[in-house]
C-alpha cells in the first residue's frame, strides 16, 4: 500500500533585537515563557487498505523468502519524499547529528551542528549549552532600577566582551511580582561559563541545587567572591517577604534585598544563610547573568 505523507514544520523565531543597549530598551525585547510549545504533525492515508470485500488486510506472500508481508495500521513509516522518520502516532521525529535544525517532534532539537559530540556546545541529543557570568561590575540595588534594566546590565556586560548572543542574557533576580526562574525560555542543554566550566548539568540540576561549580566566573574570564543581588531562593521563586529593595528601584539603607554569594556550590549560592542577609540597599553587590534559549 502507497502512503502518502504531508509534514509541516514550524518556523524557528529568531530573538528579536540589535547590539545596541539603546536599541534593545526601545524595542523592549522580551523573553518568552519558560516553556516551548511542541507542534507535531499527524500523518492521514487519503487510501484504505486493499481487501477482498471481507474487511480483512490483504497479504502478499514473498517468493523469494517465503514469509508473509502485511500491513499494519500504526506501524513506523518512513515518508519517500523526505526521508523524515515517524514515530507511532505519525509524528515527525527530528533526526540529530543531520546538520538540519529540525524544531518538531517531541523533543525538538535547539542546535544541530551536524556532529553527535556531546561537549562541544551542542549535545548528542541536540541540547544547546547556554551561557552564565556573574558580572565584573558590583551595583547598588537603585541602580538596577528594575528587571528590565537588570538584564540590560548583563547585555551591556556579554556584549562589551563579545559574547554571543548577547541579548539573550537575563539577570537572576526575582521581585515582588515575578519569579527569577520564570524569566527565562528554559531548554535542555548545559549552563557553562564563560571559561569552559560547567555550572549546571541542566535547568532542572541547577533548581534542584545541583551545581557542579561554583558560579564565580565573571564576563572576563576572572574570579569573582562576593554577594550577589538575587532575591531569589534556591528553587527559582522570590524570597517571601522580602523588600526587593522596593523592587530594586532604591539604594536607602532602610530598605533591605536578599543576596547569594558567588563562591558557593550549595543553596547559599542564591540565598546566603549570613547574619547580614537580607542586606542595605547601599549595599554592592554584582549579579548572576544567564542566557536564555
Amino acid at each position: 500500500m502507497r502512503i502518502s505523507c504531508i509534514i509541516a514544520v514550524l518556523a524557528v523565531i529568531p530573538a528579536c533585537g540589535s547590539r545596541r543597549i539603546a536599541k534593545y530598551l526601545e524595542e523592549n525585547c522580551s523573553i518568552s515563557s519558560s516553556t516551548t510549545d511542541e507542534t507535531g504533525t499527524t500523518q492521514s492515508s487519503g487510501e484504505d487498505a486493499s481487501s477482498s470485500g471481507s474487511g480483512e488486510t490483504t497479504v502478499e506472500d514473498s517468493e523469494t523468502t517465503g514469509t508473509s508481508m502485511g500491513t499494519t495500521e500504526g506501524s513506523t513509516a518512513s515518508t519517500e519524499e523526505t526521508g523524515t522518520t515517524e514515530g507511532s502516532t505519525g509524528e515527525p521525529m527530528a533526526e540529530c547529528g543531520n546538520g538540519v535544525l529540525e524544531a518538531f517532534g517531541p523533543e525538538p532539537e535547539e542546535c544541530d551542528d551536524a556532529n553527535l559530540d556531546p561537549i562541544d556546545g551542542c549535545s548528542d541529543t541536540c541540547a544547546l549549552d547556554r551561557r552564565v557570568f556573574v558580572t565584573s561590575i558590583r551595583y547598588q540595588a537603585g541602580e538596577l532600577e528594575s528587571l528590565k534594566l537588570a538584564d540590560a546590565l548583563c547585555f551591556n556586560r556579554a556584549d562589551d566582551q563579545g559574547l554571543p548572543d548577547a541579548l539573550k542574557y537575563r539577570a537572576w533576580l526575582s521581585d515582588s511580582k515575578t519569579n527569577a526562574r520564570d524569566r527565562f525560555k528554559r531548554g535542555r542543554g548545559r549552563l557553562v561559563m564563560v571559561n569552559g566550566l560547567v555550572l549546571a548539568s541542566s535547568w532542572s540540576a541547577l533548581l534542584a541545587g545541583e551545581l557542579e561549580n561554583a558560579f564565580e566566573v565573571t564576563e572576563k574570564s576572572e574570579t569573582y567572591h562576593g554577594g550577589v543581588w538575587t532575591g531569589t531562593r534556591p528553587d527559582g521563586t522570590a524570597v517571601p517577604g522580602s523588600e526587593h529593595c522596593s523592587d530594586w528601584s532604591t539604594n536607602s539603607f532602610l530598605k533591605t534585598g536578599h543576596y547569594g554569594y558567588s563562591d558557593r556550590t550549595t543553596p547559599e549560592w542564591t540565598l546566603s544563610e549570613l547574619w547580614d542577609n537580607p542586606s542595605p540597599c547601599n549595599s554592592e553587590y554584582a549579579l548572576y547573568c544567564i542566557q536564555s534559549l
